[in-house]
């Protein structure tokens, strides 16, 4: 009787050494530790990612963020509050602000200001102030729109180093505001540049190649593992 071509051969068994099972569980270990391991980038940005779902600050007086993770003595800060105007009433406001060190902001007319992507500390004319309002709202009025993810550029002296060099970075933020609420403002990250260079807004570090490479071994993971198990089995039969 003729056999099947499509029925399978007999199996055949395969056997690893101790040196072979050695190696690669280290190799899948390394792998791992690797993608677990803080990676450094080629670039020289520091960034923090506060989630997709952000940090909330709004025009209360006990609602605040600090950044304090700045090399130094540099701290900025968001806080919230509120006052009472002549003629506005209460007025409910979300400020932006030295906290320690040398810390200075964009602003004019006493409003931070507020850029898009790609911009940096020099591509606008407005004051150097050590704080700003990012919103306020009141009974008749608010200032500014809401937004989604504008950036607050701001600049700080790093006294870790001679000299205390000046360091640029931004935050990125949204708001909800209306005329008679609180405004709200929602941390979504920071970043700064250690070199003293210009960070754009928006900029963060690209991948270091060896995490990229790292997480393509792992996510072929699977399939790599069984060609090798194929292949050394191929290798082993007579």
């Amino acid at each position: 009787m003729k056999s099947d071509p499509y029925q399978p051969g007999p199996l055949t068994a395969v056997s690893f050494s101790a040196e072979d099972s050695s190696k690669l569980i280290s190799v899948l270990a390394l792998a791992a530790g690797a993608l677990a391991m803080p990676q450094t980038s080629n670039a020289d940005i520091i960034f923090t990612d506060l989630g997709t779902n952000g940090v909330t600050v709004t025009g209360v007086t006990n609602s605040s963020f600090l950044i304090d993770n700045l090399p130094g003595t540099a701290r900025l800060g968001l806080q919230g509050g509120t006052l009472t105007d002549p003629t506005k009433g209460v007025i409910h406001r979300v400020l932006a602000s030295q906290r320690a060190g040398y810390v200075r902001l964009r602003t004019e007319s006493a409003f931070v200001v507020l850029a898009g992507p790609g911009m940096t500390w020099g591509t606008s004319n407005a004051n150097r102030s050590q704080f700003g309002t990012i919103a306020q709202a009141y009974q008749a009025g608010h200032q500014p729109e809401s937004f989604g993810h504008k950036y607050m550029l701001f600049r700080f002296k790093d006294s870790t180093q001679v000299g205390s060099p000046l360091r640029y970075g931004w935050v990125d933020l949204s708001l909800f505001n209306a005329t008679g609420g609180q405004p709200i403002v929602t941390v979504f990250g920071y970043a700064y540049d250690n070199t003293g260079a210009k960070i754009p807004t928006g900029s963060v570090p690209e991948p270091a190649p060896i995490a990229l490479l790292t997480l393509g071994a792992l996510t072929l993971g699977a399939k790599g593992l069984r060609a090798w198990r194929r292949d050394r089995a191929a290798s082993s039969r007579p």
